[in-house]
């Protein structure tokens, strides 16, 4: 073997060992930062869930030690018939007004099942099964779970568990029976400081865990392009004792720029030239947390070609393919700023991104956008909405809030869409 051989063959093992140790370090790196993304994402939804349930058991406080709150009787607020053997249960002001006792556990269910709607955590106080007052507490199979475990001596419960297949961080504290709790209680035979229930939290975990997956997403990101650059780095010093290091790095010169333009290609739908989905994806994201950080509006308008499948079929799809190139043409015409975007959403859709643009804005691209592609005149004969190629068309327009999911935004576009198309076609809808 030749010194130079020998010198390669030290310099591929130098190489090798180094990749290895430099790939193990980073994934180590990678798994730990992964770990304690998903500690942070347990440990903030456990501190939500923990609010939620001290403000419920304030409340649940409150209302015994004023021995429950009369309010006025109406259908959301019937008289409580577990307490029709109070002799003040119901009330009647001079004016005639008609008041009930709301006891705590009233009270709380009714604050627990409004604030589910507004906030999506789900709040409850439930016992066993034989000590229900009313059946809607049944405890279902974790709270069952959870309640035995009070039993044996357990402060609280906490476990991720799903409910109809969500998942969600779910909290329950016992109950204990106190001197307050016998004024409504004492009927099932409960004694003082028996335990007479649980009260639970169950905090939905999507934000959380979508927030999760985007983080998790850029580490891995992050952690790849570092590992990239370091082989590249070790690469480069071990080609360049060697004559085909010249031509290898020539080569991966090469390769990257043509990396590049695939990169490039692969943002852009094939066909019209347009933005394609995934591209549209991404600049969705970022356009909507901008909107958010500067607190304007955002716009979205949904195209969709009216029965362009029976101009397919009537025409071919050869004319279908030059007819979704002149629409996309023509749609990138409409608007002239540069931050707006024009997409192929899929198949014979298309989106109109429009940054900071109002309602009234959109709704006027919207119908330029309609009225732009009616004057194309390519002949349509198999349509009922129009004798040539028209649009139907679903606007939104929307604040970013912090607590809106971006995919509100499209879900209403697309609802627009909907009722344009079962309203006749070829018109627009805004949501």
């Amino acid at each position: 073997m030749s010194v130079l051989e020998k010198e390669i063959a030290h310099l591929s093992r130098w190489f090798f060992l180094t990749a290895m140790f430099w790939t193990l370090l980073l994934m180590g790196s990678l798994l730990w930062a992964i770990a304690v993304e998903n500690e942070h994402t347990t440990r903030e939804a456990v501190i939500e869930a923990r609010a939620s349930l001290n403000k419920d058991k304030a409340f649940r406080l409150w209302g015994a030690s004023h021995g429950g709150v009369y309010v006025p009787v109406d259908a959301r607020t019937p008289p409580n018939s577990r307490l029709k053997h109070l002799p003040e249960r119901d009330l009647e002001t001079p004016s005639g007004r008609q008041l009930t006792l709301m006891n705590p556990s009233y009270m709380i269910r009714q604050v627990m099942g409004e604030y589910e709607g507004a906030q999506g955590v789900k709040g409850k106080i439930t016992t066993f099964p034989d000590k229900l007052f009313n059946p809607a507490n049944r405890p279902d199979s974790w709270e069952l779970e959870a309640l035995k475990a009070f039993e044996k001596g357990a402060e609280e419960v906490l476990e991720t568990s799903e409910i109809n297949a969500i998942a969600y961080m779910r909290l329950m504290q016992p109950l204990f029976i106190k001197q307050k709790c016998l004024k409504c209680h004492a009927s099932q035979g409960y004694q003082l400081g028996e335990l007479g229930g649980g009260i639970g939290v169950a905090v939905p975990m999507a934000s959380y865990l979508a927030n999760e997956t985007k983080i998790t997403g850029m580490l891995c990101f992050s952690y790849s392009l570092i590992w990239l650059t370091g082989l590249g780095t070790m690469f480069y010093v071990f080609r360049l004792f060697n004559k085909r290091a010249i031509e290898r790095m020539k080569l991966t010169s090469r390769l990257q720029r043509l990396n590049v333009k695939l990169e490039k290609f692969s943002y852009q739908d094939g066909l019209t030239n347009v933005a394609n989905r995934r591209m549209f994806d991404t600049i969705f994201q970022r356009e909507w947390a901008t909107a958010k950080r500067e607190k304007h509006q955002l716009s979205l308008i949904m195209i969709d070609i009216d029965y362009f499948k029976y101009y397919n079929d009537g025409y071919g799809h050869q004319a279908g393919d030059d007819c979704l190139k002149r629409i996309a043409t023509t749609l990138n015409t409409v608007s002239k700023r540069t931050t707006d975007l024009v997409a192929r959403y899929g198949g014979e859709e298309f989106v109109l991104l429009l940054p900071n643009t109002d309602e009234e804005q959109a709704l006027r691209l919207a119908e330029s956008c309609r009225s732009n592609i009616e004057a194309l005149k390519i002949p349509h004969a198999y349509s009922d909405a129009a004798d040539v190629v028209s649009i139907s068309l679903g606007v939104t327009t929307m604040w970013a809030a912090t607590d809106v999911n971006a995919s509100a935004l499209i879900k209403a576009a697309d609802e627009a869409l909907y009722r344009a198309k079962k309203g006749g076609r070829n018109r627009v809808e805004v949501s």
